[in-house]
């Protein structure tokens, strides 16, 4: 924010005295400011949500002079909903994107990106992995979200984030992870309900307008970053990830979070589809006129005859394209037969 808007005050809410005064006293912190100002970490003095409406509502006219950033998602939008509805504009940072590494020029080496993931100050400092993804665990993780979730056991909640990484890519089963971590479903049910909300997690919904079948409706599961799934699933290093018997997931879990991550997928009209026979697509993509049916695979080349284009295809009335999202070292959309391939590290872009 600070590069964007160079123009800006800057203020973060890390710092003690700044949190306390916005909390304590919101009008006259407020009032100091004249032009355009980002304040950092806005969650730490939830009273200036009230008084920033106030603000606002002073002169509607007057746009994007308060830039607040957060990074504890499920408080801020609590905060948000309940003093800024209609007077906000919100975006979601993601981590990194493959595009966005490219062009920068540190992806050298394209398959490391799915072992490290997206977080920009693994990237920017060129930081050990390993350690970055500990304090990140023992910050965020363990220290916000225990309060957030009022944890009472850490144990239990580093078991739970473990065998939900487990089942990246799958559908998610309530009472399995409950029964497996010793704790109640409605505890579970709240645990993955605060981690999407906080932006950590994906649920997937299935696809089921109108195709006649009677589909499973239980959503898949996916993580924000490749590089939390890796780090929670203990994989040390690019090697190991290659050779890990969960290659597929993670590499799953990158295709989804690049569509999202470059704005592809408008609306988040994206879906699985699965029905009662086992027949599946990983991602359902309704853009504009036409329905994008999309496979991931962590192979250079796939197998035809292990996809399911043309048993899904004749379900949709209008246009559709079937794409293989796989690991092939070229760059760009490559058109075979009855499919086309790309290889989403040199970004999704490329094909839009």
């Amino acid at each position: 924010m600070q590069r964007l808007f160079q123009e800006a005050e800057y203020v973060t809410l890390d710092k003690l005295v700044y949190a306390e005064e916005a909390e304590e006293n919101p009008t006259a912190f407020l009032n100091r400011f004249r032009e355009r100002v980002i304040i950092d970490e806005i969650q730490y003095a939830p009273s200036l949500f009230r008084e920033l409406k106030i603000k606002v509502d002073e002169d509607r006219r007057l746009k994007g002079k308060w830039i607040l950033t957060g990074s504890q998602q499920f408080r801020l939008m609590q905060h948000v909903s309940e003093s800024l509805a209609g007077r906000i504009r919100i975006l979601h940072l993601g981590t990194l994107s493959a595009a966005e590494l490219n062009q920068s020029g540190l992806l050298k080496n394209k398959r490391e990106f799915l072992w490290k993931g997206g977080f920009p100050e693994i990237w920017a400092g060129n930081l050990n992995v390993t350690d970055f993804f500990d304090d990140y665990f023992q910050t965020y993780l363990e220290r916000d979200l225990k309060q957030i979730l009022k944890v009472t056991n850490l144990r239990d909640f580093r078991r739970f984030l473990s065998l939900i990484a487990l089942r990246s890519g799958q559908l998610i089963n309530y009472s399995e992870i409950s029964k497996e971590v010793g704790v109640a479903l409605n505890t579970i049910k709240s645990w993955i309900n605060a981690l999407e909300i906080s932006g950590l997690i994906i649920l997937l919904p299935p696809y089921y307008k109108n195709l006649g079948k009677r589909l499973i409706k239980a959503p898949k599961l996916y993580f924000c970053d490749n590089g939390l799934i890796a780090a929670l699933l203990n994989i040390t290093s690019p090697e190991a990830l290659n050779s890990s018997p969960f290659l597929g997931n993670i590499w799953e879990n990158f295709v989804l979070t690049e569509y999202l991550k470059e704005g592809f997928v408008p609306g988040r009209n994206i879906f699985y589809f699965r029905d009662q026979n086992g027949v599946e697509i990983d991602f359902i993509i309704e853009k504009e006129a036409k329905t994008i049916l999309v496979e991931a695979k962590s192979s250079e080349r796939p197998n035809p005859q292990k996809l399911n284009f043309h048993k899904i295809a004749p379900l949709f009335k209008e246009k559709v394209s079937s794409v293989v999202a796989c690991g092939i070292e070229e760059e760009g959309m490559i058109a075979l037969k009855d499919f086309s391939i790309y290889n989403p590290l040199y970004g999704t872009s490329l094909w839009i």
